[in-house]
C-alpha cells in the first residue's frame, strides 16, 4: 500500500512537471545615461510541451504575441516597441502599439502560411528575438538608479495565427522575465565606425567620452552573442582576430573606472575583397564575379543576424547576363538583415532597377563594409 502510494505521488509529480511547460516572454536590461536611450531585446523563447510552438504543427504555431510594459515615470520618459530579429522582416497581418503614462504595449500578429515566426524550439535563454524596447530616460534621472521594466501579466500573450489557442500566465503556460535600465553617470560614446581593412583586419573609431578611463569594444558574428572584443585606452580599436568572408557587428561603451556607460550605435564590417572597387560607370567591364561576392557578402550580413541565407539562383554565373531582378534580391535580402540588427537600412537609387549600374553594385558593397 505504501510503495502504491509512493509511486501514485510520483506520477503525480511527473504529470504535474509536463504540465509546467512554459513558453517565456523576456525582456532584457541595459545601462543608459540620465536623458539617454537603452535598446532593450524583447524575446521569446519556443518550448516543446507547450500548447504552441514548432513542435505542435500546422495551425498551432506561435504566431502572434501581446504584453503590456509597466514603467516608472520617475526614470523614464517614453517606451517605444519595434518589431526586431526574428519578427523584423516579416509581414504583420495586424499590429499595434500604444503608450500611456507609465506603461506601453503592443499587439502584434502575422500569418502563418505567408509569414511564418521562425521561432527555435528549445534555443538556449532568453530565446529568439522578436523586437527592442526604445526606452528614453528621463534627463534628471538619479545616477545608479534602476528603472524596472514590468511585464504586466493579465496582458502577456501568446497565440497561433487566429487566437484560438493561447498562452498566458493564468494559464501556467506562459512565464514572463522583466527587463531592466541603470542609471550611468558615464556618456555611451556615438558615431561608431567599423570599416574592414581587407580580411585580416577592422578598424574602429568613435567619439570619445569625457571621464572615460577606457573603453570596452564588444562584437558578434554569425548571430551570436556579443563578447568582448578589447578595452582600448583611446577612441579606436583595429581588430586583428577575424576571418574572411566574415560579417562583424560592433558596440562600444565607456568606462569610468568602475561604471559602465551604454552601449553606442551598432556597426557592421565585412572582410570580404571586392574586385574592381570601386566599380566605375563606363569604364568597368561587368562580371559575373561582382554579383557572386555580394551574394558571398549579403549572405555574411543575414548570418550575422540570424537569417537564412539567399537561396541558390541558377541564372548567377560565368556566361549568363546580370539581371535587375538580381540587384533588386540582394537589395531586400540586405536590408532585412540591417533592420534586424537594428542598423538603417540603405536608400538605393532605382528603386527597381531597370537596367544594371554600376551604382547599384557599389551602394550594395557600401551597405554590407
Amino acid at each position: 500500500m505504501r510503495r502504491t502510494s509512493l509511486l501514485a505521488i510520483v506520477a503525480i509529480l511527473f504529470l504535474g512537471a509536463r504540465a509546467r511547460a512554459q513558453d517565456v516572454l523576456t525582456l532584457g536590461s541595459e545601462i543608459a545615461s540620465a536623458g539617454g536611450v537603452a535598446s532593450i531585446p524583447v524575446s521569446i523563447l519556443d518550448r516543446s510541451g507547450t500548447p504552441l510552438g514548432t513542435d505542435v504543427g500546422s495551425g498551432n504555431r506561435i504566431q502572434g504575441f501581446a504584453f503590456k510594459v509597466l514603467f516608472p515615470t520617475e526614470l523614464v520618459t517614453s517606451i517605444a516597441f519595434t518589431r526586431a530579429g526574428i519578427a523584423a522582416t516579416i509581414t504583420p497581418m495586424h499590429a499595434t502599439a500604444l503608450q500611456g503614462s507609465g506603461w506601453s504595449s503592443c499587439i502584434v500578429s502575422f500569418n502563418e502560411s505567408s509569414n511564418p515566426i521562425a521561432f527555435n524550439l528549445n534555443t538556449t535563454a532568453p530565446g529568439d528575438r522578436v523586437g527592442t524596447l526604445t526606452v528614453t530616460m528621463r534627463g534628471d534621472a538619479p545616477i545608479n538608479s534602476v528603472a524596472t521594466l514590468i511585464l504586466d501579466p493579465p496582458s502577456a500573450m501568446l497565440s497561433n495565427q487566429t487566437s484560438t489557442t493561447r498562452e498566458t500566465v493564468a494559464s501556467g503556460s506562459l512565464s514572463l522575465v522583466n527587463g531592466s535600465v541603470t542609471v550611468s553617470a558615464v556618456q555611451a560614446p556615438t558615431n561608431l565606425i567599423a570599416t574592414a581593412n581587407g580580411i585580416t583586419q577592422v578598424s574602429l573609431t568613435w567619439t570619445g567620452v569625457a571621464g572615460a578611463d577606457h573603453y570596452e569594444v564588444w562584437r558578434s558574428f554569425n548571430g551570436g552573442a556579443y563578447t568582448l572584443a578589447g578595452s582600448p585606452a583611446a577612441a579606436a580599436f583595429t581588430d586583428s582576430s577575424v576571418s574572411a568572408n566574415t560579417t562583424y557587428l560592433y558596440r562600444v561603451r565607456a568606462i569610468d573606472g568602475v561604471d559602465p556607460s551604454g552601449y553606442s550605435n551598432i556597426d557592421l564590417a565585412t572582410t570580404i575583397v571586392f574586385t574592381d572597387d570601386p566599380v566605375v560607370a563606363t569604364s568597368t567591364i561587368v562580371k559575373a564575379v561582382h554579383l557572386t561576392q555580394l551574394r558571398t557578402a549579403v549572405n555574411s550580413v543575414r548570418a550575422s543576424a540570424g537569417l537564412a541565407p539567399l537561396g541558390s539562383d541558377p541564372t548567377v554565373g560565368v556566361g549568363l547576363a546580370i539581371r535587375a531582378q538580381h540587384i533588386t534580391d540582394l537589395r531586400t535580402a540586405l536590408n532585412a538583415a540591417r533592420t534586424a540588427v537594428s542598423l538603417t537600412a540603405v536608400s538605393f537609387t532605382d528603386t527597381p532597377p531597370v537596367i544594371v549600374k554600376a551604382v547599384h553594385v557599389q551602394e550594395l558593397r557600401n551597405g554590407v563594409k
